[in-house]
């Protein structure tokens, strides 16, 4: 998934937010020292298009925020679930799925910067830890819960630390909810705005 949002944050910083996150518990949080930004549904067409067809949805209402984030040397987010809190269901029900893409590569094994599964393996005769490498325009989409909302405790995870002192992480991210989610930041951010756009984009795709 080869996606011009890295460009994009730089071009039109006016449309994104930095903060901390909405939707995770502060629990959650403070495991996390990366940064994060929000950006307006409308600024990132290609990514809802592209993710929109992924996951065969019919309408981009049940799309969080987009999101992108970038950790620094040493920073990491240790592990978690990325179900949502009980007290915030209200708003779309629960996380259905996870995409995350990944906007530059680290090119060496010790650089880190890995999502890492603790209790899903690659499938190897070692029963190794799943852990999906960065690696410019690939993707990762997981389920964080089954289709009812119980969450699914397989999918604990981490953003491995990362080690690199010439290079920095970025990803874009953005979460999939079980029924319409009204979004919450920046101020006045809606999925109706960019629905021209992401059609002019699935016409693009063909």
């Amino acid at each position: 998934m080869n996606l011009a949002i890295q460009s994009s944050m730089e071009d039109r910083s006016n449309s994104l937010l930095e903060v901390n996150s909405a939707t995770f518990s502060p629990l959650a949080q403070s495991k996390r020292t990366s940064t994060t930004w929000y950006c307006h549904f409308q600024q990132v067409p290609t990514f809802l298009a592209k993710a929109k067809r992924l996951l065969g949805l019919k309408n981009v209402e049940q799309m969080e925020e987009p999101q992108i984030v970038r950790y620094k040397t040493g920073q990491e987010f240790s592990w978690h679930y990325d179900e949502i809190p009980a007290a915030q269901l209200e708003n779309g029900g629960q996380r259905t799925a996870t995409l995350l893409v990944y906007l530059n590569t680290l090119p060496s094994t010790g650089d880190g910067g890995g999502t890492v599964f603790r209790d899903l393996t690659n499938g190897s005769k070692n029963n190794q830890q799943l852990t999906m490498k960065p690696k410019q325009g690939s993707a990762l989409l997981f389920f964080p819960s089954f289709a009812n909302g119980t969450p699914d405790e397989r999918t604990l995870h981490k953003g491995e630390v990362v080690n690199s002192t010439k290079d920095t992480k970025m990803i874009a991210q953005m979460w999939f909810h079980q029924r319409l989610y009204r979004p919450i930041l920046p101020e006045g951010n809606s999925q109706d705005d960019a629905i021209p756009a992401v059609q002019n984009k699935e016409k693009e795709l063909g």
